[in-house]
């Protein structure tokens, strides 16, 4: 199957600069520099021209069923600033609508095609291959049918693995040409203690799904809410989700999944010892580095990160940081850092800087400094062109939260096989 591209599209070009605030708003909202400068030097001292550009993706709902996506691209990034002043899908315009991002590599996208015609429920998980950078994309060959018209409950993966190239004096490199890539569907187990998952695999080496049964070896739980708002990380090329009982909510541990070495088993890790299993948490990754989140008791939160990955592996704390301690030239933030009920979400782990977070404040996007206790606005959730800083709090979760890592040179969609 043919790679597409679509390079005759062009962006949507960059709009004039917002409409004052109306005048009952009692929110402010951000100025453009704090949107824009998410690598500031003086709050993040990791952070320099030289590292990745990035941006950072936030997908929810504000009108059912449409998604918008919020683009919070990075200050040395070149990409998306046309779409810092509102929120929606123009920059995947080169693709059928409407959709809906399911996972991320590096600067490829797997998406699905939200197809509304529930009636018809064979079409309504189509999938695609894209790079929003260089507008290619292919269309992935639907799932199964069985499992799509049963509307089992899924959790989707994608992970990518590069090919090994053998030179003439037989060292070996690793290029940035060759990908292989798996589309990964995990349908949530029907009962409890279950030791044996379906799945559904896409192989771009041979253009098919597959249908596969992965042994555990721990009994595994139905996917709760929980499960599905952390959703499906990748990390040193393997996939992690969250295991947690449907009774009492608590977390069981986290199953590891290798699609490309190991696909008959999957591995379990056992949580933290001092991780509260009735709070909810949030995977991430942080330069190859499996990291956890967990807001405790509305008053902390605390990182951990899973060392010895390739043996036993052992959880260690990094950083516990009460809310109250916060400190930020926007009063506004500290104000909200110390309300009684915080609500205060994990988006992301910045790629760049091992001690800085995104965090979701309402629905404002803020910048952690977690050694410096530092906060700095970064953005806002909006409607379209409309901010919604004085809406109820949407929630955005990790699972809708990606990374969109700008490699020195763009990642090419791997192409499908040839039909015979």
């Amino acid at each position: 199957m043919a790679v597409k591209s679509s390079t005759n599209l062009s962006l949507v070009s960059r709009r004039n600069r917002r409409e004052e605030d109306h005048p009952d708003s009692s929110e402010p909202e951000p100025s453009h520099e704090s949107i824009n400068k998410l690598t500031d030097p003086l709050l993040f001292g990791n952070s320099s021209s030289d590292s990745n550009p990035f941006t950072l993706m936030l997908q929810y709902m504000v009108e059912y069923p449409y998604n918008q996506v919020l683009l919070l691209p990075s200050d040395n990034s070149s990409l998306f600033k046309s779409h810092i002043d509102r929120a929606g899908l123009d920059f995947l315009n080169f693709l059928p609508y409407p959709i809906s991002i399911e996972a991320t590599f590096n600067d490829l996208l797997l998406v699905c095609g939200e197809n509304l015609n529930f009636f018809n429920p064979s079409s309504n998980h189509e999938y695609y291959i894209c790079n929003p950078i260089t507008k290619q994309w292919l269309t992935v060959p639907p799932p199964p049918l069985q499992t799509i018209s049963n509307m089992t409950m899924a959790m989707v993966g994608f992970i990518c693995e590069p090919y090994s190239c053998q030179k003439e004096q037989e060292s070996i490199t690793i290029t940035n040409a060759h990908y292989k890539y798996k589309a990964v569907r995990i349908l949530s187990p029907t009962e409890t203690n279950t030791t044996q998952l379906e799945m559904e695999i896409f192989s771009s080496l041979t253009g098919e799904w597959s249908n596969s049964v992965v042994s555990s070896p721990m009994g595994l739980n139905p996917f709760i809410t929980m499960s599905m708002r952390a959703g499906i990380v990748t990390c040193s090329g393997k996939l992690h989700w969250v295991d947690a009982e449907r009774e009492n909510n608590m977390i069981k541990g986290f199953v590891v999944f290798d699609p490309f070495n190991d696909a008959e088993r999957c591995r379990y890790i056992n949580p933290p010892s001092e991780l509260s299993l009735l709070n909810s948490v949030s995977f991430g990754v942080f330069q190859g580095r499996l990291q956890l989140f967990q807001l405790s008791s509305n008053d902390n939160f605390s990182i951990w990160e899973l060392e010895d990955y390739g043996n036993a592996g052992t959880w260690c704390m990094k950083h516990k940081v009460y809310l109250k301690d916060m400190v930020s030239e926007n009063s506004l933030l500290v104000e909200l850092a110390n309300e009684m009920y915080s609500n205060v979400d994990l988006l992301a782990f910045h790629p760049n800087d091992v001690e800085v977070v995104f965090l979701q404040f309402r629905n404002y996007v803020v910048l952690c400094n977690m050694r410096t206790r530092v906060l700095k606005m970064a953005g806002y959730l909006r409607n379209k062109e409309k901010s919604l800083v004085n809406n109820h709090t949407l929630p955005v979760s990790a699972k809708s939260s990606f990374l969109l890592v700008q490699p020195q040179w763009p990642t090419p969609v791997p192409p499908l096989p040839l039909d015979n």
